[in-house]
C-alpha cells in the first residue's frame, strides 16, 4: 500500500523541522548564561550600595533631627542669655556656659550627641531625665557646635551644626531671634 499523499507531506514536514531546524549551541548557550550572571552581578551589587545609602541616609535625619530641637531648646533661653551659648562645642567641655538654663541645654545636647564623655560629670539625675532622647547603650558619636551672632541688638542669629562621625558630612541649621 501506497502512502496517502497527505501523510507523506506531513512526515517530510516534521523530519525537515528536526534536521533543518536549528537549536542553540554550546556557544550560544555560554554566551547567554555568562551575560545573564554579568546582569545578576550587577544588580547584587547595587544591594551593598543600597544598604550603606540607608544608614547614611538614617544617620543623616538623626543630625537633623538633633540640629531642629536643638534649636527648639535654645528658643526656650531668655533672648539676653542667648549669647553665652556662643562657641559651645559638645567635645569640649570648657565651651560649657557658666549659668542655667543655657548651661543645661548644652550638657543635654553633649549628652544626647556623644553620651557621657570625659570630664564631664553627668548626674544620675540628668541621666535619668535624658534617657528618652534615645542614647541608652547606642551612642550617636556625633558633634553639636553653636553659634550666636548679633546681626543689631534685637536681633540674633543662631547657627548649629550637627557633625557625624567620620567627618564625611555636617548639617547646618540657622534661625533668628528677636527681641
Amino acid at each position: 500500500m501506497k502512502p496517502s499523499p497527505e501523510r507523506s507531506d506531513l512526515a517530510r514536514q516534521d523530519r525537515g523541522r528536526l534536521v533543518g531546524g536549528r537549536g542553540f549551541t554550546l556557544i550560544e548557550i555560554l554566551i547567554g548564561i555568562t551575560l545573564l550572571v554579568v546582569g545578576i552581578l550587577g544588580v547584587a551589587t547595587m544591594f551593598g550600595t543600597g544598604y550603606h545609602n540607608l544608614g547614611e541616609g538614617g544617620r543623616m535625619t538623626m543630625a537633623v533631627t538633633a540640629a531642629r530641637q536643638m534649636l527648639e531648646d535654645i528658643r526656650t533661653v531668655p533672648f539676653a542669655n542667648l549669647a553665652a551659648l556662643n562657641n559651645f562645642d559638645s567635645n569640649t567641655v570648657a565651651s560649657q556656659p557658666a549659668n542655667d538654663p543655657e548651661r543645661g541645654i548644652a550638657r543635654k545636647w553633649r549628652y544626647a550627641l556623644a553620651g557621657q564623655g570625659t570630664g564631664w560629670g553627668f548626674t544620675t539625675q540628668e541621666k535619668a531625665r535624658w534617657q528618652s532622647l534615645g542614647v541608652g547603650t547606642s551612642i550617636f558619636g556625633a558633634q553639636g557646635r553653636i553659634f550666636v551672632t548679633s546681626p543689631s541688638s534685637t536681633l540674633q542669629q543662631i547657627t548649629v551644626t550637627v557633625g557625624v562621625p567620620g567627618g564625611r558630612w555636617t548639617v547646618q541649621l540657622a534661625t533668628l531671634i528677636s527681641r
